[in-house]
């Protein structure tokens, strides 16, 4: 919501109030910042596709402990760091906190898939 929010205000200050109000307004071209304030909307919009249903099973799954809410927190962490990171443009430093969340969501997956396979 914050990034939508950012999107939202980013774009009234630099193109006008009126902007966001006309359905007939002319096709324009995005600058850089305003092409990864949409491409860092996009990458969380598809990460959330997995990450959401990961943590859900992990609460339905009724899996606990310091490992399963470090995980979670490190994905929350990560994924936002990734946002901010993204709006840099510089893509190398973006890496770490990418890794970070897609490692955490895979570690809660393999707990709950071993969960629900009787091996956990």
């Amino acid at each position: 919501m914050t990034i939508v929010t950012f999107e939202i205000v980013y774009t009234y200050v630099v193109r006008g109030f009126g902007f966001g109000f006309s359905s007939n307004r002319p096709q324009i071209a995005h600058s850089r910042f305003e092409a990864r304030m949409k491409r860092v909307l996009q990458n969380q919009t598809e990460n959330a596709a997995y990450v959401v249903p990961v943590l859900a099973a992990v609460h339905f799954a009724g899996l606990s402990g310091v490992g399963v809410d470090t995980a979670s927190l490190l994905i929350v962490v990560g994924r936002a760091a990734y946002a901010v990171l993204y709006y840099s443009g510089v893509s190398f430093i973006r890496i770490p906190a990418f890794s970070t969340a897609s490692l955490s969501t895979l570690y809660l997956a393999i707990l709950v898939l071993s969960r629900a396979t009787g091996e956990g």
